[in-house]
């Protein structure tokens, strides 16, 4: 007995315990909590793969022209001279081109002066007048009567680069009592009365309000609800007289405003400020000498530059006379003043960009042509060469990237049909059981794939397309969707591009249909969704259950332990009394 009771057998008998414990309470919980685990790991490896197939269909079940089917590609047979796109259903065709001159920015330069001269008779305040395309603005410079040539020039130049549309009210008494009602609309790049207007409104029919505060409520309101517009209360500082004044922010943009009442006094159409206009440069082509420059930011005859001298003389003292400006007199040379492009008009002028296209000669205003074909915008970035043959433009249907596309559907497809096949299937090891083995919502999704992609596509028009196999699609019960006839495909994407559309995003469309299954699995609250989460609950219940069993072997193994543990101390102790009656026995003889 007392080899029974040995350290090494009391932990001997205690691990038996344990793992008969294990065995008979544990260990059929950890195979029904793997069981849970393994769905519900397999049925969010399924989920991935649904997503991705689900993302695909998005991208086909377009109905539209935007749809991929109608995507265009363009051929240029010389990209160092112009350059293509096409949007999707644009005309399938044809063409020639060649440049004979591209488009040009209007440019200006005044005389060439001596930098230090110095200009003692223009002090005070010289309004000058751009002009280019639908807008006109006016400039103010102000000069001390102590400016050079370079001087004058360099403040020229800052006030153009600087000016912005600016809309100034009417001024007012700030103490006195305003009580009108009404509302005006300020329109950013646009023309009142479309839906991107914003009306500011106000009211002081019954409690009325001095302009002072007037103002103040115009400026709070504005510059809350209208973007790229500054507001401001302006202050007379002779007077002190209040007025609205309204700032376009960004220099490019123009303003509208309209309905304005009679005491703000404010409508103005398409403002925009001359920086929006042009740009304009102080430079020294040689040493003490500076020369003036102004170049319009849109390009062509239509956006050429027109200005004056409104008051004040400041272009007339740097060359530019009103003759000059009037009559657009050409730069004779280097040092002269006047303009670098000719314009006689809108058939014979250096700026536009001159094209023959098919034979037909055609200018624009730009070298990005977008209002020659439907959907198709030309790029030009070079002249031809006389020598040069006219480029060949050709439009098509983009078959490389719609079967890329194409490709990317099958393999989402196969991804997921293929996933449910293999787990959906036991090698007749209870061990080795497929996640969804059995399991009614992974039939009905691989029965849904399978009709899919064999089954006909409803609602057609008698004689169109219905197949996927029709279009060289085929379907193995074993691999899934694959392309056995490329030329097939190729075909009915150049020939028939809408039918294949329709085959994949009708109203019973192949894109449609999957689209739409999928989404009820998918959602939140889809039934993979339910189903993972009851699996995941499941896992946690046998988790718990698992670790409170633990738990209580541990402390039952403890118990015995400390029994086992006091059996060795009374063993012990009956062993050393006996042994000392056996030598007291021994010693009496």
């Amino acid at each position: 007995m007392a080899d029974y009771l040995t350290t090494s057998a009391v932990d001997s008998l205690v691990k038996s315990y344990q793992s008969a414990q294990y065995s008979r309470r544990v260990y059929p919980l950890e195979v029904r909590q793997q069981k849970f685990s393994t769905l519900s790991s397999g049925w969010g490896d399924l989920k991935t793969k649904l997503t991705a197939l689900k993302t695909t269909a998005s991208d086909f079940k377009t109905a539209t022209d935007s749809s991929l089917f109608f995507t265009r590609s363009v051929s240029v047979s010389n990209e160092s001279v112009l350059t293509a796109t096409a949007s999707s259903n644009s005309p399938q065709s044809s063409y020639t081109m060649r440049v004979n001159q591209l488009a040009k920015s209007d440019l200006i330069v005044s005389e060439t002066q001596a930098s230090d001269t110095a200009v003692t008779t223009m002090a005070g305040t010289h309004t000058i007048q751009i002009g280019s395309g639908n807008y006109t603005s006016n400039v103010d410079v102000e000069l001390t009567g102590t400016e050079t040539n370079e001087t004058i020039m360099e403040k020229l130049s800052l006030a153009i680069n600087a000016d912005k549309a600016v809309s100034l009210s009417d001024s007012f008494d700030p103490t006195a009592v305003f009580t009108g009602t009404g509302s005006f609309t300020i329109d950013i790049n646009d023309v009142v009365g479309t839906d991107t207007a914003e009306t500011i409104s106000y009211d002081y029919g019954t409690t009325s309000k001095t302009y002072s505060e007037v103002m103040d409520d115009l400026v709070s309101n504005i510059n809350t609800n209208v973007n790229g517009v500054l507001a401001e209360k302006i202050i007379d500082d002779i007077t002190g007289f209040v007025s609205l004044q309204l700032t376009v922010e960004d220099s490019d943009d123009s303003i509208t405003i309209g309905g304005t009442s009679t005491f703000l006094n404010m409508d103005v159409i398409n403002e925009k400020g001359a920086s929006g206009l042009a740009n304009a440069s102080l430079f020294s082509p040689a040493t003490d000498q500076s020369k003036f420059s102004i170049t319009s930011k849109e390009s062509g005859y239509d956006n050429r530059l027109i200005m004056s001298d409104v008051s004040g003389s400041i272009f007339n003292q740097i060359g530019l006379t009103s003759a000059l400006l009037t009559g657009r007199t050409i730069s004779a040379d280097d040092t002269s003043a006047g303009f670098i492009y000719s314009s006689t008009s809108s058939t014979d002028n250096a700026l536009n960009a001159k094209v023959a296209f098919n034979g037909i000669n055609i200018q624009r205003n730009s070298n990005v042509i977008t209002d020659l074909v439907d959907s198709v915008t030309f790029n030009l970035s070079a002249v031809n060469k006389v020598e040069d043959p006219d480029v060949s433009i050709s439009v098509k249907v983009d078959t490389e990237s719609i079967t890329a596309d194409i490709k990317e559907f099958i393999t989402n497809f196969n991804n997921t049909y293929t996933y449910i096949k293999n787990n959906s299937y036991s090698s007749g090891d209870k061990d080795n059981r497929g996640a969804f083995v059995g399991d009614s919502t992974a039939r009905s999704l691989m029965s849904t794939l399978t009709n899919l992609a064999m089954g006909q596509v409803s609602g057609l028009q008698t004689g169109n397309l219905s197949y996927l196999s029709e279009i060289g699609i085929s379907f193995s019960p074993a691999t899934g969707l694959s392309i056995s006839d490329s030329s097939k495909l190729e075909t009915s994407l150049e020939e028939n591009a809408s039918q294949v559309a329709d085959l994949f995003s009708s109203t019973n469309g192949i894109a449609n249909t999957l689209y739409d299954t999928l989404d009820n699995y998918l959602g939140v609250d889809g039934s993979i969704s339910n189903l993972i989460k009851s699996y995941d609950s499941n896992v946690t219940y046998y988790n718990t259950k698992i670790e409170t069993i633990n738990k209580s072997i541990d402390k039952t193994a403890d118990i015995l332990r400390g029994q086992y543990e006091s059996l060795q101390m009374q063993l012990l102790t009956l062993t050393y009394s006996y042994n000392s009656m056996n030598a007291l026995s021994s010693g009496g003889y």
